[in-house]
This record gives structure tokens, C-alpha cells and sequence, in this order.
């Protein structure tokens, strides 16, 4: 039951990468990245570069979710990552994706 909750909840987040990823009118030649991290680096992250795209993420189940992201991504024609896969940072409470080409600064 764990692993259906982790699948259903990676799924709404990626819906909501998609919602953004079109209401922002992001190019097919801009990539998204996304990170595993903590509650400061979220601030920092949200100030630095528009659109970003969030969800609060219990730390033990983090990595699980992570994967179960980057393995349900595959399935999002409009969606492309910087990398395809996401470092693993012990305590982090967020999963945060952000055009890394689009700096608000």
C-alpha cells in the first residue's frame, strides 16, 4: 500500500510539473532539474529562479519518491530533465523543480 501512495503522490507532482511547464510556456530546449532539499535551499531556490514547482516530502519515504519520479517522468512527452537522476541528501524535507535557465536575478 506504501508503494501505491509513493507511485499516486510522484504522479500529482508530475502533473503539477506539467501544468507548469505549459502555463509557463517552457521551450522544448529548456530542461527542468530537480533536487532533493532542505527548507532554506527551498527559500533560496524559489527566490532565485520562476517557475518552481515543490511538494514536502516525508525524509524516509524521499528516496523512494525520487525514483518513483524520475521513473514516471519517461512518461511526460514535454517534460526534460537537466539530468536524469536525482542525488540523494539525507534530511531533506522537499523535492523542488526549477528551470535552471530561468533566473529571476
Amino acid at each position: 500500500m506504501q508503494n501505491e501512495n509513493i507511485a499516486l503522490q510522484a504522479k500529482v507532482f508530475l502533473y503539477h510539473l506539467n501544468n507548469s511547464n505549459t502555463e509557463n510556456s517552457i521551450r522544448k530546449d529548456e530542461c527542468w532539474t530537480l533536487m532533493q532539499v532542505s527548507e532554506n535551499t527551498k527559500k533560496e531556490i524559489e527566490r532565485d529562479y520562476n517557475p518552481t514547482v515543490m511538494t514536502r516530502v516525508d525524509p524516509e519515504i524521499m528516496q523512494a519518491f525520487s525514483i518513483s519520479v524520475l521513473e514516471n517522468v519517461g512518461t511526460q512527452p514535454r517534460l526534460k530533465l537537466m539530468r536524469p537522476s536525482i542525488d540523494h541528501i539525507p534530511g531533506s524535507d522537499y523535492l523542488i523543480a526549477f528551470p535552471s535557465t530561468r533566473i529571476t536575478r
